[in-house]
């Protein structure tokens, strides 16, 4: 199996500190920032592409 690739993102600590937030609000849907930013990212690309 292919070694994954992870990269790092620097985000404003403010930003960081709604994406915790948010987080919370889920419930459980989302358990890490990593999650919610992958999810974003990709609605974004699908809808912008």
């Amino acid at each position: 199996m292919p070694r994954r690739k992870y990269r790092s993102l620097i985000l404003p600590e403010g930003l960081y500190k709604e994406l915790e937030k948010y987080i919370e609000q889920t419930n459980g849907m989302y358990v890490t920032i990593s999650e919610v930013v992958r999810e974003a990212l990709r609605e974004y690309l699908k809808n912008h592409s």
